[in-house]
C-alpha cells in the first residue's frame, strides 16, 4: 500500500509539474498566423521555438518587434521633418537679407540720390547745354551766309 502511495504521489507531482510547464508555455503551443509582411517589415524570424507553424508568442514577439521598427521609423521620420524645417528657416532668412540689400543697393543706384539719377542729371544737362546759344555763336544761317 505504501508504494501505491507513493506511486500515486509521484504521478500526481509529474502530472502537476507537466500542467505548470504547460500553462507557463501556453503561448508556444497555441498556432496563431501571422501576415508574412510582418517578418518582412521587422526582419525578425517568423518563428522561436517551433519551427513547424507561427504560435501565440510568436505573434505577441513580432508585434512588439514591428511596434519598435514603427516607433524607430516615425522618429527618423521627424527627425527629417525637424532639419528640413530648420533647413528652409535658414535659407528664408537668408533670402530675406538678400532681398534687403538688393533694396538698399537700388535705393543707392536708382533713388532720388543715387548714382544714375545723378548720371541722367548730368547727361539731361549736357543735351541741355547744347540748346544754349554762347554770346558769340554763329547761327546755321550765318555760317551758310558767311
Amino acid at each position: 500500500m505504501k508504494t501505491l502511495r507513493t506511486l500515486t504521489a509521484a504521478v500526481c507531482l509529474i502530472l502537476f509539474i507537466a500542467l505548470m510547464v504547460g500553462c507557463a508555455f501556453q503561448d508556444h503551443f497555441v498556432p496563431n498566423y501571422i501576415d508574412e509582411r510582418i517578418g518582412e517589415r521587422t526582419g525578425a524570424p517568423m518563428t522561436s521555438l517551433n519551427p513547424f507553424y507561427t504560435t501565440l508568442a510568436d505573434a505577441k514577439r513580432l508585434g512588439r518587434e514591428l511596434n519598435f521598427v514603427s516607433v524607430e521609423k516615425r522618429e527618423a521620420l521627424l527627425q527629417e521633418i525637424e532639419r528640413d524645417s530648420r533647413l528652409d528657416a535658414f535659407l528664408a532668412e537668408g533670402h530675406e537679407l538678400y532681398m534687403i540689400d538688393a533694396n538698399a543697393l537700388r535705393k543707392t543706384l536708382f533713388g532720388p540720390t543715387g548714382v544714375v539719377s545723378a548720371l541722367t542729371g548730368l547727361i539731361g544737362l549736357g543735351a541741355g547745354t547744347f540748346l544754349l546759344k554762347r554770346p558769340g555763336d554763329l547761327r546755321k544761317e550765318d555760317v551758310e551766309n558767311a
